[in-house]
């Protein structure tokens, strides 16, 4: 599939004339990767809908850290449904930083608060690949995604941003998807508060890095979602009692 990326050296470029008040032709910019058949772009026009739906649910803005778990819990949804491209695309950053500097850098600006001078760069994906908000997004509902259940995106309800960053994402779940969800419903097992965690800050971290350890003689992927609540409620255990 052909499909239009963004390099990280252009997206700088074009942020910082945009920045100044002379922003450069992105048109221009945006390059074409992959072959075969071009990647259709109306799910563009779709997301950007879906986003400013979202987005007018919190007129405050994100000046809560409730509010920032809550849009990002919804947005995660809408990310997912729309961007069904193939595995190569979505695996490609620059992919990504094309979709969030020429389409979204509103909403990233509006989800970071709209700083003067604009939002650290990182929350594009330059310089942080994937700290890119609408990669996270995506990839939120991609590690959690339930194809069990009625709404097989319930569990991008539960959790905070930083479980997510630091528990998920830079653990390596990604071929573990029952294991992330096991460890989501552990943690935030509180249906009627989906925000609020089960272990403390300093056991959480502590669970995480046991089960680091673990995958070096225990092959998660290949564990269903039951034996992988089992290891995580044995080792959790072992936290508590060392307390």
């Amino acid at each position: 599939m052909r499909y239009p990326i963004l390099t990280t050296a252009d997206a700088t470029a074009y942020l910082a004339s945009k920045r100044s008040g002379t922003p450069l032709d992105l048109d221009v910019m945006v390059k074409t990767r992959g072959d075969g058949p071009e990647l259709a772009q109306d799910f563009v026009a779709d997301l950007i809908a879906d986003m400013a739906a979202i987005k007018a649910r919190f007129p405050d803005g994100m000046k809560s850290q409730k509010n920032a778990n809550a849009f990002e819990a919804q947005a995660a949804r809408a990310v997912h449904q729309r961007v069904t491209a193939d595995p190569a695309t979505l695996a490609d950053a620059d992919f990504w930083l094309w979709l969030a500097v020429a389409h979204f850098s509103d909403l990233v600006e509006w989800r970071y608060g709209n700083p003067e001078g604009g939002t650290g760069l990182a929350n594009y994906g330059i310089g942080a690949r994937t700290e890119n908000l609408l990669y996270r997004l995506w990839l939120r509902a991609e590690l959690v995604l339930d194809e069990q259940a009625g709404d097989r995106y319930h569990l991008c309800d539960r959790g905070q941003i930083d479980f997510y960053r630091s528990h998920l994402f830079r653990q390596g779940y990604a071929n573990a998807r029952g294991f992330a969800r096991a460890l989501l419903k552990y943690q935030y097992r509180d249906t009627k508060d989906v925000a609020q965690p089960h272990l403390k800050v300093g056991q959480i971290r502590e669970l995480v890095k046991r089960l680091r350890r673990m995958r070096s003689n225990l092959f998660m992927e290949i564990l269903d979602e039951t034996e992988c609540h089992e290891v995580i409620e044995e080792e959790a255990g072992r936290v508590l009692a060392a307390v």
